[in-house]
This record gives structure tokens, C-alpha cells and sequence, in this order.
């Protein structure tokens, strides 16, 4: 059986991402972890490989955070969360997990829980979280 690595499981998502019609509908780009601009102000995702198990059957969680910049509020000038397009977002990336079926990848994923969005105070932004939980089948045993 082939050993999975971080990377390998990372790059697994961020192609299958990449070519979908979720990052599609963003604005910014698909990154791994660490290489987003720091500075972007655009609907960009980001793939980090947040823990896997190296059992018989190979599996783990792969958690995809999606920026969405704050706007600024009617009549008060202060900038609050894009709530409407966090929930366009959110309904985008449950459809694409739906989407993740065994016959695209090696992988079977489901939902490791609830997609939710959660604040980002300090770039004044919003992330849309997406925790896939993976299982690893590369058809050897």
C-alpha cells in the first residue's frame, strides 16, 4: 500500500479544488496553506492538511478555509461580514463536496462537521471553513 504524506495528500485536494466549479466561483485563487498573499483582498482558498492516520486504510481530515472580504455597512462605515455571500459560499462548498465521489480520486470524503464561517478581525475578513475527512483506498492491498 502507498504511505500518504501531507503534501501528497494536500496537493490531492488542491487539484480536485482547483478544477471545481466552487473555486470557479470565487474571485481570488485556490493556495496550500502558506502561500496566500497576505495582503489579498479576494475570495481566495487556501488546502491545509490538518491530520491524518496512517492505519491499514489511510485516513485523516484536510480542512479548506475560503477568504471572504468584509464590506462595509450600510450607513455606518464600519466594515461587518459579507453575510450574504458567505452563505452563497458555504452552499457552494456543500454542493462540492457532493460532488467528491470515488470515481474522481482515490479518496472517500465526507464532512468531518457543519460548513461555517468564522471571523478574521485582524484583515477585516471572514473564512468559510470546509473540514473534509478522508479516507486513503489506492487499490492494493
Amino acid at each position: 500500500m502507498a504511505t500518504l504524506t501531507s503534501k501528497r495528500v494536500q496537493g490531492d485536494i488542491y487539484r480536485l479544488l482547483k478544477r471545481s466549479s466552487l473555486a470557479a466561483s470565487l474571485s481570488g485563487q485556490v493556495y496550500r496553506q502558506g502561500m496566500r498573499p497576505r495582503d489579498s483582498r479576494q475570495e481566495d482558498a487556501v488546502v491545509i492538511f490538518t491530520t491524518g492516520l496512517p492505519d491499514q486504510v489511510q485516513s485523516g481530515v484536510v480542512t479548506v478555509n475560503i477568504f471572504v472580504p468584509d464590506v462595509e455597512g450600510v450607513g455606518t462605515g464600519v466594515l461587518e461580514e459579507d453575510g450574504k455571500r458567505c452563505e452563497e459560499i458555504e452552499a457552494a462548498a456543500a454542493a462540492w463536496v457532493k460532488t467528491l465521489t470515488a470515481d474522481k480520486s482515490c479518496y472517500r470524503f465526507s464532512l468531518q462537521q457543519t460548513i461555517y464561517t468564522e471571523a478574521e478581525p485582524e484583515t477585516n475578513q471572514h473564512f468559510v471553513v470546509v473540514k473534509l475527512k478522508y479516507r486513503f483506498f489506492d487499490g492494493e492491498e
